[in-house]
């Protein structure tokens, strides 16, 4: 009896012994042949100017932490920005970055990080753009949190302290932090996120294979959730382009009726002018591009679709509009080049074309990226051909 207890035992742990070593060859060969930044969710180190970064050299970033394959000594294009300039959603050769670079037939450096925001831009257009000596910066301005990152560096950095103009928000936190406690989490959300930023084999298999066991539990939280916080939509001409909208977040993120937004709107007014006055000081070319949300996008196409929007939604497609028109107006002032677009997308939307995650992602996947790309080239041949 003993002897086939040791019998099992040893077989158990043979078996999980090879289960192991399988795992652990699978991590290595795809390490080897893919690039871990199009899979993997970067560690962040803490940088007291810019807050949190990407270590250097790490899940395929370049030596400034950047989703280049190298830092060049220098480059024609920079482009600076948030998770939605460094490409959330697609990989590296999917941001618009990248494919504005093969657009205009040049390489473009990808500055873009999420969790940036204005102040950010402003550092790193005084310092690490400066170094690769570009003739043009590309800076993405995402209207769904840019002005609360702006707010939250000012009011969270020391280094920054000086551009605050309030003493903050209130120990229960700004309409922004209240808004986002209302979406459901994930099941194992912490063991999920640490395998996401650790195993690569896990981030693929996220990826590829486990889509259907995802699609079933976004559907469950969008099911738990109530159409303010979180709403599924189907395109009804096209069945299968579809996608889930976060509209009550996005709002408290982008309204100025929020104390907060209306603070971050004013040092991102500053912000860009002080960029504005560094692009010329090195006689650099300045073009903003105005990237609205994933819900202001199809603001159109429900309409025309009569499809009945949540009250948060509806007071979206207004208040962004409002929000962009005075950060266009500062703009104008200051003689900032700027693109938006919104109309770009609005169109491929009408197309029925998948520009966005299925699932309350906000950011474009590769095709609604190629749309930015083709936006920002059109103005770069226009404005700052090549010499």
């Amino acid at each position: 009896m003993v002897a086939r207890i040791g019998r099992l035992v040893g077989g158990l742990v043979l078996v999980a012994s090879s289960v192991v070593l399988s795992v652990v060859a699978a991590e290595g060969v795809l390490r080897l042949v893919l690039n871990p930044s199009d899979f993997l969710h970067a560690s962040l180190v803490e940088d007291p100017v810019v807050g949190r970064r990407i270590e250097p050299l790490t899940t395929g970033h370049d030596s400034l932490g950047f989703r280049n394959s190298e830092v060049p000594s220098q480059v024609s294009i920079v482009a600076i920005g948030d998770s939605n300039t460094y490409g959330v959603s697609a990989p590296r050769e999917g941001s618009w970055p990248f494919q504005l670079g093969g657009l205009l037939g040049e390489p473009v450096y990808n500055m873009g990080l999420g969790g940036f925001g204005p102040l950010q831009y402003l550092h790193l257009a005084q310092v690490t753009a400066k170094a690769l000596q570009p003739r043009v910066w590309v800076v993405g301005f995402y209207f769904g949190n840019d002005l609360m990152d702006a707010y939250y560096t000012a009011h969270g950095r020391p280094y920054w302290h000086s551009w605050r103009l309030s003493q903050g928000a209130s120990q229960g936190g700004t309409e922004f932090d209240l808004a986002g406690s209302a979406v459901p989490t994930k099941r194992f959300a912490s063991v999920r996120d640490w395998l996401s930023r650790n195993s690569l084999l896990y981030s693929v298999l996220r990826a590829t294979v486990l889509p259907r066991m995802a699609a079933k539990e976004r559907q469950q939280i969008v099911q738990r959730s109530v159409p303010d916080v979180q709403w599924a939509w189907t395109d009804p001409v096209k069945g299968e382009v579809r996608t889930v909208f976060t509209p009550q977040s996005r709002l408290a993120a982008l309204s100025l009726d929020n104390p907060s937004v209306r603070e971050g709107m004013q040092i991102t007014q500053r912000a860009f002018a002080a960029i504005q006055a560094e692009a010329d000081k090195q006689g650099v070319k300045l073009l903003l591009v105005l990237i609205p949300t994933k819900e202001r996008a199809y603001c159109k196409q429900l309409a025309l679709n009569a499809a009945a929007l949540p009250v948060s939604h509806a007071k979206l497609c207004v208040a962004e509009i409002a929000t962009q028109g005075e950060l266009v107006r500062s703009l104008g002032e200051r003689g900032t080049r700027f693109v938006d677009v919104t109309p770009a997308l609005e169109a491929r939307i009408a197309e029925h074309a998948q520009l966005y995650p299925t699932d309350a992602d906000g950011h474009l996947q590769s095709a609604g990226y190629a749309v930015v790309a083709e936006v920002v080239a059109s103005a770069i041949r226009r404005e700052s051909p090549k010499p």
